[in-house]
C-alpha cells in the first residue's frame, strides 16, 4: 500500500513530498517545529503539523494559543478569479486609454504603446505586493495574493507573477484554466511565482 506523500514550508519554501514515516521522524528530531504548515493530497487547505493527529510527539512545544486552532485557508475559484480580472482589465484600459491619449495627442505615440505595459504591470506589482496584497478587483471580490506560506509577497515577486500571465496567455489560456483543475487553484503563473489566491 503506498504511504501518504506530505509536502511542508520551511523558511518560506515549499518542501517535499516526503513519506510518512520521514516527516515524523523530521518532528521528533526537532529538524521542524510543531507549527510547521504541512499538506497532503487528502487534505483541501495546509495545515499546521500540530492538528494532524500523531504527526507530531506529544512531548513537543505546544502551540502559541493564538495559532490553535489552525485557521482553514479558501482558495478562490476559477470564476471570482474571472470576475477579479475583468474589474481590473476595465480600470487598466480606462487608465491606458488615457495616458496613451495624451502621449499620442504630443505625438508621442510609441510612448503610448509603452505606456500601457507599464500601467499594467505597475498595477499588478505594486498592489498585489502592498499591506492589501490585492488589485481592486480582487478587493472587490474579497480575495488576494500570498506565498505559499500565507505571507504578503515581495514587489519582485509579484512581478514575475505577473510576466508569468504572458504565458500562461500565449500557450492558448491554458494557464490561467489551470485555476479550476488544480488542487490549490494555482494558474500556471502562480505555480510559477510560488503564489495562491485565496478568499480573505
Amino acid at each position: 500500500m503506498e504511504t501518504t506523500q506530505w509536502y511542508y514550508v520551511i523558511e518560506g519554501r515549499q518542501e517535499g513530498p516526503v513519506a510518512e514515516d520521514v516527516l515524523i521522524q523530521m518532528f521528533q528530531t526537532r529538524q521542524l517545529p510543531p507549527d510547521t504548515l504541512v499538506w497532503n493530497q487528502e487534505l483541501t487547505e495546509w495545515v499546521l503539523a500540530a492538528t494532524i493527529p500523531g504527526l507530531v510527539p506529544e512531548d513537543a512545544n505546544p502551540l502559541p494559543a493564538a495559532l490553535v486552532p489552525a485557521q482553514a485557508v479558501s482558495y478562490a475559484g476559477f470564476w471570482k478569479r474571472v470576475a477579479a480580472a475583468l474589474i481590473d482589465g476595465i480600470i487598466c484600459g480606462m487608465a491606458g486609454a488615457v495616458v496613451g491619449g495624451i502621449l499620442g495627442a504630443i505625438g508621442a505615440t510609441q510612448l503610448a504603446s509603452l505606456a500601457g505595459i507599464l500601467i499594467g504591470w505597475l498595477y499588478s506589482a505594486l498592489l498585489e505586493s502592498s499591506p492589501n496584497q490585492a488589485t481592486v478587483g480582487k478587493m472587490a471580490l474579497g480575495i488576494k495574493v500570498t506565498d505559499l506560506d500565507g505571507e504578503r509577497i515581495s514587489f519582485g515577486r509579484a512581478t514575475g507573477r505577473h510576466f508569468g500571465k504572458i504565458l500562461s496567455f500565449l500557450i492558448l489560456c491554458i494557464g490561467y484554466l489551470m485555476v479550476a483543475f488544480t488542487e490549490r487553484k494555482q494558474g500556471l503563473h502562480d505555480l510559477m511565482a510560488g503564489t495562491l489566491v485565496v478568499d480573505k
